[in-house]
């Protein structure tokens, strides 16, 4: 009897011991797996940038409350970000492979002198649209073929090109405003499709093709081949120049489309327009996980640091902050983002 009953004490210890362990490794697990998931989603850069974004939008909700989130300060918002959102996109392709686009800003001017220049003369407006693209594609194929050819600095190369973009914008225009054009013109960002304003269709449009060919098209996806090492890449068969050219030829077409849309929304082609462009779409590019050593970035995460860069430069007027200080804002944002890309880069090296 002592024999059984011992045996059906321990029996009952280890069956209650069993569901014990049982749920102690089952919680560890789940700790790990939540861990990890954490520890991913931290790593993302667009899962980083968005939790930003709605914490800034939550400060600005708690300061200015229903100002805001008002219809119509974020209609105010996404109309600045339009033209924002076309040459970040074409700056983080050029970052991707290692390089820099400086001349944006000046080849958006360029473009909105020479197209409302042509308007104001009688040419169509279909005609002059398509010749202001080619005068922005000319642009960006002498940044592509002096950095491919002669394999020199893409900053001195693009910083040349940007001065004499902009110099030709001023010849051209003596500095004035060039006003009077079609009505016809207007309705290129002023009208709308099922409610909706031609310029937030034809960007978001833009951003998810180009988001696609980067990631899936082999031709596009080579940049980040050629952005991690040129030289492998030479070997391994791609045509590094080729690829080249063509960034910067994207990246000057999406500055001569936001040159269509300003100059249509303002009724008028100005050599100034632009200024400081190139630093908010670099900012916006780098805060989104493009970096100067090149190889890496995403069309989403410069469409985040543009919403990022958007709201925080939105929050600072409402705040009663005076607009002249939105550029030193924007220079504050991109010493940052060169500050946490430096410090990635190491990282990355060390590992």
């Amino acid at each position: 009897m002592n024999r059984k009953y011992i045996d059906e004490q321990n029996s009952n210890t280890v069956k209650k011991l069993i569901p014990s362990n049982l749920s102690e490794k089952s919680e560890v697990s789940r700790n790990r797996a939540f861990n990890n998931i954490l520890k991913s989603i931290l790593k993302s850069r667009e899962m980083s940038l968005f939790l930003i974004i709605l914490v800034v939008s939550l400060i600005m909700w708690i300061q200015k409350g229903s100002i805001f989130f008002s219809i119509k300060n974020f209609q105010g918002i996404i109309s600045g970000m339009v033209y924002d959102l076309f040459m970040a996109a074409g700056m983080t392709i050029v970052l991707i492979l290692w390089g820099i686009d400086l001349s944006v800003g000046a080849i958006l001017a360029l473009t909105s002198v020479i197209t409302a220049m042509l308007m104001r003369s009688g040419v169509s407006v279909p005609i002059a649209i398509l010749l202001g693209l080619l005068a922005a594609l000319t642009a960006g194929f002498l940044n592509g073929f002096l950095i491919a050819r002669f394999s020199l600095a893409p900053f001195i190369v693009t910083m040349a090109v940007m001065s004499i973009a902009r110099g030709i914008a001023l010849v051209l225009s003596s500095g004035y405003f060039i006003s009077g054009l079609p009505t016809s013109f207007a309705f290129i960002s002023n009208g709308r499709v099922l409610g909706v304003p031609i310029p937030y269709i034809v960007v978001l449009i833009t951003l998810i093709v180009l988001d696609f060919l980067l990631k899936y098209w082999k031709f596009l996806n080579q940049a980040f081949y050629i952005g991690t090492n040129p030289s492998a890449a030479v070997l391994s068969g791609i045509n590094v120049r080729f690829v080249t050219i063509v960034g910067y030829l994207i990246s000057a077409l999406l500055a001569g489309l936001a040159a269509i849309f300003m100059s249509s929304n303002l009724a008028m082609g100005f050599s100034q327009f632009g200024q400081g462009a190139e630093l908010r779409a670099i900012a916006a590019a780098v805060i989104g996980g493009a970096s100067f050593s090149g190889g890496t970035g995403s069309i989403l995460g410069a469409t985040l640091g543009v919403i990022l860069i958007a709201i925080i430069n939105n929050g600072f007027v409402l705040l009663n902050g005076s607009p002249n200080w939105q550029q030193a804002v924007s220079g504050i944002i991109l010493l940052i983002a060169v500050i946490v890309d430096a410090i990635r880069t190491r990282k990355e090296r060390r590992e």
